[in-house]
């Protein structure tokens, strides 16, 4: 295959991964806030989660980063 449609797959398919990645990231923020009116404990948990989502949203940035400069 030529490099350039391997380059253009790449970069769909790590698009379609940071698109996914973004929205978990702002859904668990939400939920996070709109758990806070049921326990405070919940609502750190939830945060927590989003603070993974956002360690993977960093990680897709620099895989996009690495793979097209």
């Amino acid at each position: 295959m030529d490099k350039t449609i391997l380059i253009e797959k790449t970069s769909k398919r790590l698009k379609r991964w940071e698109f996914i990645i973004t929205a978990a990231l702002f859904l668990t923020l939400l939920a996070g806030f709109g758990t806070l009116y049921i326990a405070i404990p919940l609502a750190i948990t939830v945060w927590s989660i989003s603070g993974l989502c956002f360690l993977a949203f960093i990680g897709i940035r620099t895989a996009i980063w690495w793979h097209h400069g």
